[in-house]
């Protein structure tokens, strides 16, 4: 079965909103079992990539279930995702670059910010429907502050 570019964009924007709602397993659902996330960024002062972020599958489960325990920034995250460019590898991968921004609403309705960069994905294609199997959230922003343990 060939799956559409529109296939590919509603896996990306699903998995978004998945995150909106802090619907953890819904997000998981969207992953293959050897699903890798991470997050990183450039450090012009250090002159080289750092990585701020690094689970499997298990691992993001993990830290979803433990989200509780940790002090964590009050309010709403929203995140406002273009997909920019689709690159199909073969029949069975797929390459999404999407550019992305992240809000977060505070319990006074404040909105600021949080974050911009790039989702650089690679989506399974063999099954009935795409998978994410690999997600890295490459982020222009340095400073997140404190109290985020969450996906971006």
């Amino acid at each position: 079965m060939t799956l559409a570019d529109d296939d590919l964009r509603t896996l990306i924007h699903q998995s978004c909103l998945c995150l909106d709602d802090n619907n953890w397993d819904g997000y998981l659902d969207l992953c293959t079992e050897d699903f890798t996330y991470r997050i990183t960024t450039h450090s012009p002062e250090l002159r080289k990539d750092m990585v701020w972020l690094e689970q499997d599958r298990a691992g993001m489960a993990h830290l979803f279930g433990n989200l509780e325990n940790h002090v964590t920034l009050n309010g709403r995250f929203l995140r406002h995702a273009n997909v920019a460019l689709i690159e199909r590898s073969d029949e069975s991968t797929a390459q999404v670059t999407t550019t992305f921004l992240a809000v977060h609403t505070d319990l006074e309705g404040i909105t600021k910010l949080f974050a911009a960069g790039r989702y650089n994905d690679v989506v399974d294609l063999g099954g009935n429907r795409p998978l994410l199997r690999n997600r890295e959230a490459r982020l222009d922003t340095r400073d997140l502050g404190g109290g985020t343990h969450f996906p971006i």
